[in-house]
């Protein structure tokens, strides 16, 4: 039990990670103001689908408390929800880094009742950024991560494939010259026949009248666009709110049986505490 709300913080925390955006980094100066480390606490909320592509959408939340970490190597609770960066220059950014996604219960989707239960998603990998730069008053970077995908019921672990997922992501502070930081991001999904066949995969002991068995293939899964917005409340408390459209027309399995719709949205929400704050200043990165 344990572990699996464990998985959950960081399912909420990768969301609200999504609108990446946060006070100032430096000074005038170009020097740091921001703490090596941070204790925070986190609370958050999103309706979102059960998998792309999917009819039914889910409502996931928690509150619990976390880390910032902004060291010269290791960093957690930036832009993702932990990361090793092993390259980092005024162009380029090479890290290794984390990702996570919530489950869904196959009693309480129609297009899947009967069939298991979708566990948690964990995806880890490496990502390549490059900073494009300064475009309309903000930061520009194409992300490249292709990450290995692992389920879990936290009774087992089973791997399932390889995501690939590009983006171009545009980050602007202060719009409008007040506490409003805006993040939007676009890109594409692909993945191998291993993760196509957790989404859409009908085994022929679970097909129906309706439901018929299908074997899924690897490929272009889908596209999104996504809009984050965050409000300092105060120095320390900031609020955060986003929208996220998929659309899966094209996708390599549009044809099986547990594709059911072409767009799908998720909207999430919550905010983040800084209740404690170390002395020591983070190099700027």
């Amino acid at each position: 039990m344990i572990a699996k709300y464990g998985l959950s913080v960081i399912a909420v925390f990768t969301f609200l990670l999504g609108v990446k955006a946060q006070a100032e980094d430096t000074d005038p100066n170009g020097v740091s103001t921001r703490p090596l480390w941070e204790l925070s606490a986190v609370a958050g909320g999103i309706y979102s689908p059960d998998y792309p592509a999917a009819d039914k959408n889910s409502l996931h939340g928690l509150a619990l408390p976390y880390l910032i970490y902004r060291g010269d190597f290791f960093r957690m609770g930036r832009d993702s929800i932990a990361k090793g960066v092993f390259i980092e220059n005024d162009y380029t950014e090479l890290n290794v880094s984390l990702a996570a996604s919530f489950n869904a219960n196959s009693s309480e989707n129609n297009a899947r009742r009967g069939m298991p239960d979708l566990d948690y998603l964990a995806e880890i990998g490496p990502q390549l950024k490059i900073k494009i730069g300064e475009l309309y008053g903000g930061k520009t970077e194409l992300q490249l991560p292709v990450r290995a995908v692992f389920s879990t019921d936290f009774g087992r672990i089973d791997q399932r494939g390889w995501h690939f997922n590009p983006k171009v992501s545009h980050e602007r502070k202060n719009i409008f010259n007040s506490s409003i930081d805006m993040s939007s991001s676009i890109g594409s999904s692909f993945a191998t026949k291993k993760l196509h066949e957790y989404f859409y995969r009908v085994e022929p002991r679970f097909a129906t009248a309706t439901r018929p068995a299908y074997e899924a293939d690897g490929g272009y899964l889908g596209s999104d666009i996504t809009l984050g917005l965050s409000y300092g409340i105060t120095d320390r408390v900031r609020a955060y709110a986003g929208w996220r459209v998929g659309y899966y027309g094209g996708s390599a399995n549009e044809e099986s049986p547990l594709f059911r719709q072409k767009v799908n949205s998720s909207i999430y929400v919550g905010f983040t505490w800084s209740i404690y704050q170390s002395k020591t200043l983070a190099v700027s990165n």
